[in-house]
């Protein structure tokens, strides 16, 4: 519901229908306007800044641990900048000059190479007689409400005699004239404000009901809810009962008048009373959730405090069991050590020892003291597909040469046990000699045999 208002204006004043202060543009009329043209992307990406600043808003957000703090550097809520951007996804946000740059620079480097070709820039049909056609004609503005006719005279279309598709056809009267619908960048939901109310004339002498309902407008008030429903059924009761009060002019009822005000006023005191008392629960209700609600984060935040001081605490405890078990470790070796030498000599390194026993340091040496022969073995191991796969194999096998898949082996050649000049050779002599007395030493042996071998012995 709108409220009427009536205004006195001077004589000799005449208003327009234009605001006095017009804003140049709209915020967004870079990226929508294909007529908007800025000179470089610099300007482009100013615009789109000075855009978002007129957009962007300000927002409060409170801080439930100082709601009630007055305090400066205390402050009860913190301010946030909220981004909003109206533009649609399907809008393209760049720059536009690119294009018009490179068609320019094909158009300069086409006067120095001829064999160059231009792409032909196709325009869209404006349309003028279509559906466009409102776009190219406006209503001039008169200063009084007097109906004149437009002074447009449209011109008619020549057909053309050589094209018998272009050639009018009688058509019905339904179909001479169509309706052409326009889609905008907005939705009409995007652009509507508060409903509208139509202007009225209260007749003199009365007073509708509805006007007392002039104070609710959109967002304050309307669409009406419970608590609105019982404030007009009280504003009708209280109507009701100003209509039976005695009038001022008898004498006689001036106190019978006064008697049913103060009764009314005692019940609008009690009825306010109540009022107050259903907000103050209402409050309390919210504190009471807000109360609850901040003693569940604390208590939250106690919790992943007393977690983090156990798993602290925790770990302290382990590195000092595991410290404890390693000094003892420590200690038994020791004591090991000193139980191997009990009376204290010098013992000097027996190398010989430490190789032969293959269970010395030599050949397993111990990690504590600082060596560790298994660590970062991974990097020793070849990885190659050839060797890895199957199919890898067959080919390093296709690959490799004949000589190695087909070895050919030669049988060695008997060494001549003889000289150039014929005679035998030291080393073959030897050898005769040696496998005669192997042979001598394998057969039976006669007495002569064993007391010669019986003499060899005796001989110093």
């Amino acid at each position: 519901m709108t409220q009427s208002v009536t205004v006195t204006r001077r004589q000799g004043v005449v208003r327009t229908r234009y605001r006095g202060t017009m804003a140049p543009n709209r915020a967004f009329d870079f990226l929508y306007d294909p007529l908007y043209t800025l000179s470089s992307e610099r300007d482009h990406a100013q615009a789109t800044v000075h855009a978002h600043l007129m957009n962007d808003e300000m927002k409060k957000l409170p801080v439930f641990k100082a709601m009630f703090s007055n305090l400066v550097h205390y402050r009860p809520y913190t301010v946030k900048l909220e981004d909003k951007n109206p533009v649609p996804p399907f809008i393209d946000q760049r720059w536009r000059g690119r294009a018009q740059q490179r068609l320019e620079a094909l158009q300069k480097l086409a006067i120095s190479q001829p064999s160059l070709q231009i792409p032909i820039m196709e325009y869209e049909d404006p349309e003028v007689t279509g559906r466009n056609r409102w776009k190219y004609f406006e209503r001039p503005f008169i200063p009084f409400h007097k109906q004149v006719p437009l002074n447009v005279v449209y011109t008619t279309a020549k057909p053309d005699p050589y094209n018998l598709h272009a050639i009018a056809i009688e058509k019905p009267a339904y179909l001479v004239s169509r309706t052409v619908g326009t889609q905008t960048d907005y939705r009409d939901g995007e652009a509507q404000t508060d409903p509208y109310s139509p202007e009225y004339v209260v007749s003199s002498g009365s007073i509708p009901e509805l006007l007392t309902l002039a104070t609710l407008t959109w967002g304050r008030g309307l669409p009406a809810t419970q608590a609105e429903v019982e404030v007009i059924e009280r504003a009708r009761e209280k109507r009701a009962w100003e209509a039976t009060l005695p009038p001022l002019s008898d004498a006689a009822h001036i106190a019978k008048r006064r008697r049913m005000m103060e009764d009314m006023e005692r019940k609008e005191w009690a009825f306010r009373e109540e009022e107050i008392e259903e907000l103050q629960e209402v409050r309390l209700e919210l504190l009471k959730a807000l109360l609850k609600k901040r003693e569940e984060r604390q208590n939250d935040l106690d919790v992943s405090r007393l977690d983090n001081r156990w798993f602290h605490l925790a770990r302290e405890k382990e590195e000092k069991v595991r410290k404890i078990l390693h000094e003892h470790t420590k200690a038994i070796r020791k004591i090991i050590a000193k139980g191997k030498n009990v009376e204290r000599k010098l013992e000097k390194r027996d190398l010989i020892k430490e190789y032969t026993d293959y269970e010395s340091q030599t050949y397993a040496p111990l990690s504590r003291i600082g060596y560790f022969p298994d660590n970062h073995t991974d990097r020793f191991i070849v990885k190659n597909a050839y060797l890895n796969t199957y199919e890898g194999l067959l080919e390093l096998e296709e690959s490799l040469p004949n000589t190695i898949t087909q070895p050919r082996t030669e049988a060695p050649k008997p060494r001549s046990a003889t000289t150039k000049d014929g005679f035998t050779k030291r080393s073959a002599r030897l050898e005769m000699e040696l496998a005669q007395v192997y042979q001598a030493s394998q057969g039976p042996k006669t007495l002569a045999q064993l007391v010669f071998s019986e003499d060899t012995r005796t001989i110093p």
